[in-house]
């Protein structure tokens, strides 16, 4: 009778060990539960974040249009919450032009460097491009920023009376952005396109 009631008794305490232990899992695992939602909404909430930031800072592209009957190509950022402040465009140093800083009116004119380029590319018969290295300081919704890409100048040639070949310029490519050496850059891609110029 006694062993019986010993036996029961054990049973039953087992029982509640058993029960204790089965809500001790499942309140773990509500917590763990609960500690891995809260974790992944901080990092949904980050990963928002930075995702804001690089729509914010995406990378400047800029876009030309033809003015003054091709002599001169005006230039302006694609996003509308960018502004330029400055900018400074260099040349290959094959055809002998000085970089040019420009200040708010953003742009490339043809006099800056015509001189040297026809001198350059009087006996090429390759495309009509011109390698560019330009840095741009710039805003973007009021924060300063700089970026600094290789494009290149479409131009083309044409013969005057008496006078040097005029070059009209025909719009603007981006090439590579974020360049150290702007200048290296240009005049190596300068050199690959123009050997006999390049060698001068």
């Amino acid at each position: 009778m006694t062993d019986s009631l010993q036996t029961a008794a054990a049973k039953t305490r087992r029982r509640w060990i058993s029960l204790g232990e089965t809500v001790g899992i499942l309140a773990l695992l509500i917590s763990a539960g609960g500690l891995w939602l809260s974790y992944q909404s901080r990092v949904d909430e980050k990963t928002s974040v930075v995702a804001q930031a690089v729509a914010k800072r995406a990378p400047l592209v800029l876009s030309a249009s033809v003015a003054d009957e091709g002599r001169l190509l005006r230039l302006a950022p694609a996003g509308s919450n960018v502004v330029i402040q400055t900018q400074t465009v260099g040349f290959p140093n094959a055809i002998g032009a000085a970089s040019v800083d420009t200040t708010g009116n953003a742009r490339i004119e043809a006099e800056w460097f015509e001189s040297g380029l026809r001198e350059a590319i009087k006996s090429s018969k390759t495309t009509r491009r011109l390698p560019v290295a330009i840095v741009t300081r710039y805003t973007v919704d009021g924060d300063m920023a700089e970026d600094r890409a290789v494009y290149e100048i479409g131009f083309t040639t044409h013969s005057r009376l008496l006078r040097p070949d005029a070059v009209t310029l025909e719009g603007l490519t981006l090439v590579a952005r974020g360049v150290k050496d702007g200048q290296a850059k240009i005049d190596a891609r300068w050199a690959a396109a123009h050997p006999a110029s390049a060698a001068r």
